[in-house]
């Protein structure tokens, strides 16, 4: 769908095989990370985005045009993700880029309007972007999803496994990837904030040669899988590697001690993993913790891990997000609630109201009085209706502020929810 603008004669439209070549030159200009500009290199990217066009039925590419020249692109993808143990749909923003000589028109900030206007249009309940600009983003009413915290240990000391481990554990091969896809679907609907992959996230990791998955078995049927690389941790000496563990899908604790178990086998030739996870309570499954670093932290504090954010949401309509998550279970309790918030883009103030009854929220009355206010960052809201943050860590923080202590104090406990969202997709 084109959407014209009378600012500056822009319009969006999705991009066809004709607009190719002008594509590539905001693209290799705006991801210039490991690209020569060459014709060896315009000619792979240029492959990689017709087949794209051609194929993807999920990301449609989409182009910012002035007078009719292409002066910004960005893909959208529509998801399935885990909502409160349901796969509803969300939409995400990714490679968004503006051309190097068209900066600072606000060609950026219009883009994302359209983006937010295409999830609005599509039915997502929520948009998703990996930010370049942290700030740039929460000035527009975005708030952060769980984090992702990664693990640099000695390869031995995960744990060991055992006979029962092995006789499940199997080398995957390339036929096995679609097994894989299935467990990661699977693993998706038990985890609130995963997503299913999209077409071009399956596409890169299908061509992936250097991947490696260990698989677990039960019955024939695949349950789990570790996917890593092998990395060389020396410049002088190529026996000293590491593990670079790129996904842990698991059916549950058993089967994720098994693979790391497998893991734990490869110490004569990786001395050290990395691995990543959205747990935030994974150092517990450790007999030793510290990281490879050794840092120290005063006082008396051992370095286990990084921590990272990722992820940033927005609500695309935060009373429809509580209709259509309806499902959702609650502590017993009864209050109303009122959240009051800036809408960033379009410069307004809201209000939600949600009413917390029978194990259920539903959306109150505009006129219903409130037990407690809440104000808060716009999308510090999204953070704290997708349990990504504990309201009160926020008003002990001064990220947000109630009228009554109380009641605050009861709606915490009542939006807290067993698992912080975090995914690990790469769009």
């Amino acid at each position: 769908m084109e959407r014209k603008t009378d600012r500056r004669n822009w319009a969006v439209r999705p991009l066809t095989e004709a607009d190719v070549e002008p594509y590539l030159d905001i693209y290799l200009n705006s991801y210039p990370a490991y690209k020569s500009l060459d014709e060896e290199c315009r000619a792979h990217y240029r492959e990689k985005h017709l087949t794209e066009l051609r194929e993807d039925t999920q990301t449609r590419t989409m182009g910012l045009f002035e007078g009719g020249v292409l002066i910004a692109t960005m893909k959208l993808i529509l998801f399935s993700m885990n909502i409160f143990g349901v796969m509803q749909p969300a939409c995400g923003l990714m490679a968004l880029e503006v051309h190097p000589l068209h900066k600072r028109k606000g060609a950026a900030l219009e883009m994302v309007r359209y983006f937010e206007d295409y999830a609005r249009r599509s039915g997502a309940l929520l948009t998703l972007l990996l930010p370049f600009r942290i700030g740039f983003y929460r000035q527009m009413g975005y708030g952060f999803a769980g984090k992702i915290y990664e693990y640099h240990l000695p390869t031995a000391a995960l744990p060991r496994p055992d006979a029962a481990v092995l006789a499940h554990l199997r080398l995957m091969q390339p036929e096995d990837f679609d097994a894989a896809l299935a467990c990661h679907r699977r693993f998706a609907a038990r985890n609130h904030g995963m997503v299913e992959k999209f077409d071009e996230e399956i596409r890169g990791a299908r061509g992936d040669i250097q991947v490696r998955r260990l698989g677990w078995y039960d019955g024939g049927v695949l349950r789990g899988y570790a996917a890593y690389r092998f990395e060389s941790a020396s410049d002088s000496n190529y026996t000293q590697n590491r593990l670079s563990v790129e996904e842990l899908v698991y059916e549950d604790g058993a089967i994720l001690r098994g693979l790391l178990g497998g893991l734990n086998m490869q110490a004569d030739l990786a001395q050290t993993v990395i691995l990543r996870t959205g747990e935030e309570d994974f150092h517990h499954l450790l007999d030793d913790p510290q990281d490879v670093s050794k840092n120290y932290i005063d006082y008396g504090f051992l370095q286990t891990n990084v921590s990272a954010v990722g992820t940033m949401f927005k609500l695309v309509d935060g009373e429809d997000f509580v209709r259509r998550t309806a499902y959702r279970p609650f502590p017993a309790g009864t209050l109303t609630a009122a959240f009051h918030y800036r809408d960033e883009l379009a410069g307004d103030e809201r209000c939600l109201r949600i009413a917390f009854s029978g194990g259920r929220w539903a959306v109150a009355n505009a006129d219903a009085a409130a037990d407690v206010t809440v104000t808060c960052r716009q999308g510090d809201l999204a953070s704290l209706l997708m349990g990504s943050c504990q309201l009160e860590g926020m008003l002990r923080l001064g990220a947000a502020s109630a009228d009554s202590g109380e009641a605050a104090q009861q709606l915490s406990r009542l939006l807290h929810y067993a698992q912080k969202p975090w995914l690990n997709s790469d769009y």
